[in-house]
């Protein structure tokens, strides 16, 4: 039941940036592929997502929501240190996208958190 919980709750996360995402790519392998990742997720398969999403990026490097979704994954898997560099990747790429830039920001903020009490 947990399981079920956090995996739903990783897909609203992947998902929220899908909706505010107008620099996105919708189709082309690149959206093919985030919308694979986000299928995986949903059925509880992170490491299948995170690989298709590391596919994702190589094909669109410039995609901070590809990025994000990136860092996203591997803050709850844990990894805090490559949720940073990821999420600040994508803020990188976030150009005018204010909605991009927040929720970089706020992913930030909590791997911060999360460091600073492990340390």
């Amino acid at each position: 039941m947990k399981n079920v919980l956090l995996f739903s709750i990783i897909v609203l996360l992947l998902n929220a940036c899908a909706v505010h995402a107008p620099q996105q790519s919708r189709g082309g392998p690149a959206g093919v592929l985030m919308a694979q990742a986000d299928q995986h997720v949903a059925e509880g398969e992170s490491p299948q997502a995170v690989a298709l999403l590391e596919r994702a990026v190589r094909i669109e490097p410039r995609n901070g929501h590809a990025w994000l979704r990136l860092a996203r994954l591997h803050f709850v898997s844990g990894d805090l240190h490559k949720a940073e560099q990821f999420a600040r990747r994508a803020m990188q790429f976030a150009g005018a996208d204010k909605m991009l830039k927040h929720e970089c920001q706020v992913l930030l903020d909590n791997v911060s958190r999360h460091l600073n009490k492990a340390g």
